[in-house]
């Protein structure tokens, strides 16, 4: 337990005295409104000149209430969707801003503190990495669950706390748990950072940072680059650059670190197969999550990155063209059914207007320049065409970055040039259940995908549906079966199928 401090004295600064007196009540009875005070009292007490020890100690104290204000806020970022939430937003940033201030001080004190007095408290410069480098991954893991990127020398703070985990401790002897801990932070970030999280929604972020505490250990950070530039990743302390993969640009002469995930996507896949026969995941020290068909897929893709880091598979084109783009599928589903332009429907479409950054065959980078929108997040469906009179292509958002609630950027991956609005109805427990919409796919003999469907997440499944397509003065009803799962995200569902040659 942190040590209390004094807070009387009559040469302790005002900023001093009241952040003590803050500390020294009863925390509030909602965590939230420990925020703001967690904010100002750190800063107003880091310029000051505190003995290194005593702001040690001071500096545990907010580390425990700053615990408990993550612990509420968090859980409230979960279903966040783009744009964050004005309030949302400012409280994630508000976290960030904690857990930023409490490893610089971390590091102020490594940097000041006589180690033999800091080994007198029971701490070494390892313990304090430690401390600093999960203050770095909290703040890492909230930026990614507002689609947020790292702060500006994110990455070179992180490399500055790994470089002075081995300080003072004596050569060719047993690391002791404090240096555990602290590489376990720094690999458990690394891994995240190579797992593309932007790619993920919030709740599967959050999944695959807490499986990441339990088994970061299996990345290897290694002495130099990997002989294999396949799984090979580097980081650059001069410039602060994330981890890049070395397949996709090759490692500088001034890389100072290089590390492979490829043990952890091996131990990931084991974990898989375990949960796939039948085991259940407490048993390997995974949360029970890790069983649902969901988070297993978060793992399975996660995985897949970590042995193989993508890599672009055509010329990107660079333009700055306009498009109009729908995040919402239920009006275009509506509009499409009319099969009218968009000038004579009467749904009223609520589009907005995205600049096109680059483009390749297989999607967009897009950017948002004007109009409302709400909902996105990484693997919802949307539409996007580049004139009125041109038909919707249909898209899934692979990744999805927000610098402030103004900035806002897309990865697609087009999945249908066009689409028609049609309605699938099953049999369930002997009653006819009420259709849904879906979204129907025309054939892409370029990616071996034949006709498809296009529902919301949790429709698909095995067996016979009757596909129901509807327009002015035209309803045509087929009998089909259910082929094989080409897509699933967070939000869709993308499955192939058969027509029946028999009448419906």
């Amino acid at each position: 337990m942190p040590k209390t401090v004094s807070r009387h004295g009559p040469d302790y600064p005002s900023a001093l005295q009241e952040a003590l007196a803050w500390l020294g009540a009863p925390p509030a009875d909602d965590p939230l409104r420990d925020l703001s005070p967690l904010r100002s009292h750190l800063a107003a007490i880091a310029p000051l000149a505190i003995k290194p020890l005593q702001y040690l100690k001071i500096l545990e104290l907010f580390q425990t209430r700053t615990g408990l204000t993550g612990s509420t806020v968090k859980p409230l970022l979960l279903d966040a969707t783009l744009p964050v939430a004005k309030r949302l937003r400012t409280v994630a940033h508000g976290l960030m801003t904690v857990h930023e201030a409490l490893a610089a001080g971390y590091l102020k004190v490594i940097r000041t503190a006589a180690p033999e007095k800091l080994r007198g408290l029971k701490r070494t410069p390892a313990h304090l990495c430690s401390l600093g480098l999960a203050n770095l991954a909290q703040q890492f893991e909230v930026a990614q669950l507002i689609s947020a990127p790292a702060p500006q020398d994110f990455w070179s703070q992180a490399q500055t706390f790994y470089r002075l985990i081995p300080t003072g401790l004596p050569p060719d002897t047993a690391p002791p748990p404090a240096v555990t801990e602290a590489e376990l932070h720094m690999k458990g970030m690394l891994a995240l950072a190579a797992a593309q999280p932007e790619g993920f929604s919030p709740r599967e972020a959050a999944f695959l940072a807490e499986y990441l505490r339990n088994c970061a250990a299996a990345l290897e950070i290694l002495p130099a680059a990997a002989a294999s530039a396949a799984d090979g990743y580097w980081l650059d302390e001069v410039h602060g650059f994330p981890p890049t993969a070395s397949s996709r640009r090759p490692p500088p002469g001034d890389a100072t670190l290089h590390f492979s995930c490829a043990a952890l996507s091996r131990l990931a896949r084991l974990h898989l197969s375990h949960i796939e026969q039948g085991v259940r995941p407490e048993t390997f020290g995974l949360p029970r999550e890790a069983s649902f068909p969901d988070y297993r897929s978060v793992l399975a893709r996660a995985a897949d990155r970590w042995a193989s880091p993508p890599k672009r598979q055509s010329h990107r084109r660079h333009h700055g063209y306009r498009v109009e783009v729908c995040t919402h599928l239920g009006p275009l589903w509506q509009q499409l059914r009319n099969g009218r332009a968009a000038t004579e429907t009467e749904v009223e479409l609520p589009a907005s207007d995205w600049m096109i950054l680059n483009e390749s065959p297989s999607g967009y980078a897009i950017m948002h320049v004007a109009g409302e929108l709400a909902g996105l997040v990484a693997g919802s469906a949307i539409g996007l065409r580049t004139a009125p009179d041109k038909p919707w292509n249909i898209c899934i958002v692979r990744w999805a970055r927000s610098e402030n609630p103004e900035h806002i950027e897309l990865g697609l991956e087009l999945v249908a040039p066009l689409a028609e609005a049609v309605r699938i109805a099953r049999r369930g427990d002997g009653a006819e259940q009420p259709p849904i919409p879906a979204l129907l796919l025309p054939p892409l003999p370029a990616l071996n995908r034949s006709e498809a469907l296009l529902t919301a997440r949790g429709y698909f499944a095995p067996g016979q549906f009757t596909l129901i397509n509807e327009s002015p003065g035209r309803l045509q009803v087929t009998d089909c079966a259910a082929g094989q799962l080409a897509m699933h995200t967070a939000c869709i569902e993308i499955f192939e199928f058969e027509r029946s040659l028999a009448p419906a």
